[in-house]
């Protein structure tokens, strides 16, 4: 496999869940999210985080964003 450097944009349920196979899968992360304090377990697994989106998106190769709703979809991008 590849490894990639990939954006997660939000790390609730889903988010949180797909950033730690990422990161089992040896893909290089960096993840924000509108509470920072939930991106840290992500953070203590390996992954880099972001103090906005944009940064997070900075140089990745590929953006996923998993928010709530459109509102929160619209304020990301």
């Amino acid at each position: 496999m590849i490894a990639r450097k990939i954006a997660l944009l939000g790390s609730g349920a889903m988010g949180s869940r797909m950033g730690a196979r990422l990161l089992d899968a040896g893909q290089t992360l960096t993840v924000w999210n509108r509470t920072p304090e939930k991106t840290q377990h992500l953070v203590a697994a390996g992954a880099r985080t972001a103090a906005t989106p944009a940064e997070a998106a900075s140089g990745a190769d590929t953006v996923i964003a998993m928010v709530r709703d459109d509102q929160a979809s619209r304020e990301v991008w």
